[in-house]
């Protein structure tokens, strides 16, 4: 006769076997599945613009609520915000912009610095990045998207501190199919697109300021 103490044991091991037997394989949990698809930004290869060697500090852009985050953002009118379930960026917007918009300086021969690494020279001037748009854009029911990138610009002088100019650069990129990889490629052309603006602005304001 088996121990009393086994028998609830083995009643639930029968009940557990039923249910898989039932839903035909094993209970997938929450967590199970693919993890979502990783992607990053690129700098424009070239930047037709003349750099300075004036130091410019780029400070840590900010962003629009709900834009900062790893979560690629998606809107379906101008008042929603949606993010993609299955792809994610690689690091915040705010990080990824600042990184290739130095490196885009750096193409086009402009002394720079970002404000995390610590100058190594007083700068005298400072850019400031506000991202207001980086989403994709599913307007009036469509189900191939625009990306839109919004950045505005200040270019502050340091000594003594003045606003040298503002600007608001804007580039909108049809993706060319629903998918993911032809959305991001979308988000890395815009990229492209308002970075060179913002680098042939930035420059030809520096130059003018000397």
């Amino acid at each position: 006769m088996m121990p009393l103490r086994n028998t609830g044991r083995l009643a639930a091991i029968v009940l557990i076997t039923a249910l898989l037997g039932a839903c035909g394989g094993l209970i997938k949990l929450p967590n199970d599945g693919p993890a979502p698809g990783l992607y990053n930004l690129t700098a424009p290869e070239t930047i037709d613009a003349l750099g300075t060697k004036s130091l410019l500090l780029v400070e840590d852009p900010t962003s629009a609520n709900g834009l900062d985050t790893t979560l690629i953002a998606r809107r379906s009118s101008p008042n929603e915000l949606q993010f993609f379930a299955d792809a994610r960026w690689a690091g915040r917007p705010s990080v990824m912009v600042q990184n290739v918009l130095v490196e885009s300086f750096e193409r086009a021969g402009q002394t720079v610095t970002q404000a995390r690494g610590g100058a190594v020279a007083p700068a005298r001037f400072e850019l400031q990045v506000q991202i207001r748009d980086f989403q994709a854009e599913y307007f009036q029911g469509a189900t191939t998207p625009q990306v839109r990138v919004r950045l505005a610009l200040t270019l502050v002088g340091l000594g003594p501190v003045a606003v040298v100019g503002q600007k608001v650069v804007e580039a909108k990129v049809q993706a060319t199919s629903p998918n993911i990889d032809a959305v991001i490629a979308a988000f890395d052309q815009a990229v492209h697109d308002a970075l060179t603006e913002s680098v042939q602005w930035t420059t030809g304001e520096l130059v003018r300021a000397r």
